[in-house]
């Protein structure tokens, strides 16, 4: 089973918050943890602004496969529900999707994400 990770959980693992604790205790547990190549460009850029290391940011995203959202992606998140979700917390959703049944659900803390994904029947994980 595996769970799909945004970019509001993996920077908690990266810069620390105060769910960043809970969040790699549960890590430790050993999870199988998926997400989007678009994880990358919004960690890198969100790092970049939080004068994180590339260092810290590779070494943390080694523990995360990564998906190629494809054309039939893309279609899906432009129907994820609600319409008021932004275009990339869609595109993530709807990456989370193409696990499959394997997927446990979404771990995240961003709240308009976790709404889409309970929205579109998924189970929603903040360690906090």
């Amino acid at each position: 089973m595996a769970w799909y990770v945004d970019t509001s959980a993996f920077l908690k693992l990266v810069k620390d918050e105060k769910e960043s604790q809970p969040l790699k205790t549960w890590c430790a547990n050993d999870p199988q943890l998926v997400s989007s190549q678009l994880l990358l460009l919004e960690a890198r850029r969100a790092c970049q602004r939080l004068e994180v290391s590339e260092e810290d940011l590779f070494s943390a995203i080694d523990i995360i496969t990564m998906m190629i959202p494809n054309m039939s992606t893309y279609q899906k998140a432009a129907e994820i529900r609600p319409l008021s979700l932004r275009s990339l917390d869609a595109l993530h959703v709807a990456t989370a999707f193409e696990v499959g049944s394997e997927l446990e659900g979404i771990v995240t803390y961003d709240q308009r994400m976790a709404e889409a994904a309970r929205i579109n029947g998924l189970v929603v994980l903040s360690p906090n």
